[in-house]
């Protein structure tokens, strides 16, 4: 009998999990069926679509991300490569939850696997791209005038494709009673020109506003999305550099704000219990209003590959399944809006 395996982003890296009752579940304990002892909310079960002719282990492309992204290509590799179920499990690197897909992979088909699903961030993937060490990636957002900058100076054109969407989330602590902001309020504090949550209907406190580091799917999101040219102030000492930056100073700061895709909150920050993400116009930033697009801060996912991918590579057909009948499963199947 084939032992289960599962390794999340490096073989080095143990995933550690709750699985709740008196005994706990091992894939090494016989006596347990260890997957059926998961709570159905912490696993998802692959959606039936018609697999992509040729793709295997070895052929299946180096693709890249966002961190917020991470479930996609976790979905799409397990879905493609067999049908297997994914586990959404804490992760101990920065403490987000990530999904990781539940095999009979051997060990060295494992490190085969990792190998092939990179997760190097925004910027980065991008510049992988345009490097060339990746074949495709799957980011939360377009390309930066910095990355088709460098795209330009080495001579590489891409194609980027919107597959799904997600709405840009503005998060407050839960003891803050705001819950809901105007859009011209979120420009207002992100200029400086609004100090005090009584001047927003909250409390005599003052506001203190977290940022995103240049680059980040984040920042480039409020940038484009939000503020729109105005230009923000200066808070340098506010910046976090990773995704769950925003929500662990949120944790400790009942009077702060910070931004995120809402995604990202809702299934891989682990911070709902303490942290909020608020409504904008009197609009919450949930699916369904993602869906009609009534949420004013709408974003893309996309799918991007370089212009002279071949048509015939397996990167080129990822590319092109993801906006498939089959592939909008795979989307939706991750929690994701399909485009």
């Amino acid at each position: 009998m084939k032992k289960y395996l599962f390794i999340l982003l490096s073989v080095s890296c143990a995933m550690l999990m709750s699985c709740g009752g008196d005994e706990p579940a091992s894939p090494d304990n016989p006596e347990i069926n260890w997957f059926d002892s998961i709570p159905a909310d912490k696993k998802i079960i692959p959606p039936d679509v018609t697999p992509i002719s040729g793709l295997n282990l070895e052929t299946f492309p180096i693709i890249d991300g966002s961190d917020s992204t991470q479930p996609i290509r976790e979905l799409l590799a397990a879905t493609l490569l067999g049908g297997y179920p994914c586990i959404w499990g804490y992760w101990p690197g920065d403490g987000s939850n990530r999904l990781v897909m539940y095999s009979h992979l051997d060990k060295d088909e494992q490190i085969l696997l990792r190998s092939k699903l990179k997760m190097n961030n925004t910027h980065p993937s991008y510049n992988n791209l345009i490097d060339g060490t990746v074949d495709l990636i799957i980011c939360a957002r377009e390309s930066s005038e910095d990355e088709q900058n460098y795209a330009l100076e080495k001579g590489v054109t891409l194609i980027e494709k919107p597959i799904a969407n997600d709405s840009f989330a503005f998060l407050l602590n839960r003891a803050n009673s705001v819950e809901n902001l105007t859009h011209e309020q979120v420009v207002g504090i992100y200029t400086g020109q609004i100090t005090n949550w009584k001047e927003v209907g909250g409390e005599d406190q003052p506001i203190k506003a977290f940022t995103r580091n240049r680059n980040s799917g984040s920042q480039e999101k409020m940038e484009k999305l939000v503020m729109q040219g105005t230009p923000m102030v200066d808070l340098p000492e506010l910046r976090g550099g990773s995704m769950m930056s925003p929500y662990l100073s949120l944790e400790t700061a009942p009077y702060g704000i910070a931004y995120s895709p809402y995604y990202y909150y809702l299934y891989m920050s682990d911070s709902t219990s303490k942290v909020k993400a608020i409504s904008i116009n009197g609009v919450p930033p949930a699916s369904e209003y993602i869906r009609n697009k009534t949420y004013p801060y709408v974003s893309a996912v996309v799918a991007v590959i370089r212009s002279d991918t071949p048509a015939d590579s397996y990167a080129r057909k990822i590319f092109d399944y993801l906006t498939t009948p089959d592939g909008k499963k795979i989307i939706e199947a991750s929690g994701y809006v399909a485009n």
